[in-house]
């Protein structure tokens, strides 16, 4: 923010570069501040991408996480106009929340913000409101978990309270694996780019079992405006990362109506005001339990897919929220094609090559192809979302259309590794 701008801006909280080309076609020439914290702007190269991207973004620095963080801000910029603030991930939201109410402008609220950040808050506000979730407890010790274990038959799922991305998240058989999984789960993530965590605690969970989805509503002063409901197949294993995302414009009513229903309990619960809600949930029995919520758009990935899903610009609908203005357009009830996101799997090592990635963008029913490795970087297990090697979206009429296009695109992108003597303790990839 060093050139004089009069025009109102809209502010970001959070940078994550697959979001600009989707942003981009939106936004046109309204003038973007991205407010990032400093060691995260570094260690994803926010400012050089910037430069040879956006070159009219302008990047503030600033550690928006810690406390009055947005009142410095507005202090700070007293005559900034600003259109509306953004939370791009879940660090974001308090901020952005906070901000916005400084500002007079439409926003989570920052009682509902807190919530959404913190897993333990998020899990008292939503058994308290008659949000349906598994047994869980919060704990403080590997001890803890497993004397939860011994109580609780089934699996378990271990999970820090404030991260995102599935970061941290461990899925365990049971008591025996309790120890190992522990010690995974507080281990700092290896990805360079992940958002260092602030002092945490963790939640013991018993796992679910069923069926996963995740339903998005844009919401306007507690009034949801639009709702859309995604099925998402998790890797097996330890690391429940996703896989598959899927819309499918034949996901029966009743079904469809079961998850809205919890989703719209949960707002309500937390009080939120303006802005989307993406929540996670698991059908299990015929009853939507919650797995975790955030109060900001859903992966850059899905947001193309209900757009094109339901031809229907959410972006545009969502920043003209956001900005208090009214909607041009009433968005539609249901999706009028099939979409998915399919995950690449790489296998761990260096990585020597990346070929393919324009003809496989080529490819019939492909609508995005995001690439997050490249000659030289060391991938590792797949054990969190910035892991990924690469995401594609694509549409069809039917979902098993859209998955063979996802399943074509993923085979013509290659990327090939070799072997490397791995660090002891890190299981993830090393950009």
């Amino acid at each position: 923010m060093t050139s004089p701008d009069d025009r109102p801006a809209l502010i970001l909280v959070g940078y994550l570069p697959g979001w600009l080309p989707l942003l981009r076609r939106t936004l046109g020439d309204l003038r973007v501040i991205i407010v990032e914290e400093p060691a995260v702007a570094y260690a994803r190269g926010a400012r050089e991408h910037l430069a040879a991207h956006c070159p009219e973004y302008d990047l503030y620095e600033l550690d928006f996480r810690r406390p009055l963080a947005a009142d410095l801000f507005h202090v700070w910029h007293p005559d900034l106009p600003i259109r509306a603030v953004v939370p791009v991930d879940d660090a974001g939201m308090a901020f952005a929340a906070r901000l916005a109410q400084r500002l007079g402008l439409p926003g989570a609220g920052p009682a509902a913000a807190e919530i959404l950040y913190d897993k333990f808050l998020l899990r008292q506000v939503a058994e308290a409101g008659g949000v349906a979730g598994p047994q869980w407890r919060r704990v403080r010790s590997a001890a803890d978990a497993v004397a939860f274990a011994e109580r609780v038959p089934g699996g378990l799922v271990l999970k820090p309270t404030a991260r995102a991305g599935s970061s941290g998240v461990q899925v365990v058989a049971g008591a025996a694996e309790v120890a190992a999984g522990w010690e995974r789960m507080v281990a700092r993530p290896a990805h360079s780019s992940t958002r260092a965590p602030t002092a945490e605690s963790y939640l013991v969970e018993r796992r679910m079992a069923g069926r996963q989805f995740n339903v998005n509503l844009l919401v306007r002063r507690g009034e949801v405006l639009f709702r859309t409901v995604v099925a998402t197949d998790v890797a097996s294993g330890s690391h429940p990362v996703p896989m598959t995302e899927t819309i499918d414009p034949d996901l029966p009513p009743a079904r469809y109506a079961t998850l809205v229903a919890a989703a719209e309990r949960l707002v309500a619960a937390v009080d939120f005001d303006t802005g989307f809600i993406h929540s996670e949930w698991i059908l299990e029995d015929g009853v939507a339990r919650l797995v975790e919520c955030a109060g900001r758009l859903a992966g850059n990935q899905i947001m193309v897919m209900i757009g094109y899903a339901y031809s229907y610009d959410i972006v545009a609908a969502y920043l003209a929220v956001m900005s208090g203005e009214p909607l041009d357009v009433a968005p539609p009830a249901r999706p009028q094609s099939a979409a998915m996101m399919l995950t690449k799997r790489v296998r761990p090592g260096r990585v020597t090559a990346v070929t393919g990635a324009e003809a496989a963008r080529a490819r019939a029913g492909v609508l995005a192809l995001e690439v997050s490795v490249a000659e030289g970087d060391q991938v590792g297990e797949l054990v969190s979302l910035p892991d990924a090697a690469a995401r594609v979206a694509t549409i069809g009429r039917t979902v098993a259309e859209a998955r063979r296009a996802g399943a074509d695109a993923l085979a013509v992108l290659e990327v090939s590794t070799v072997p490397v003597q791995v660090e002891e303790g890190r299981g993830g990839s090393a950009a």
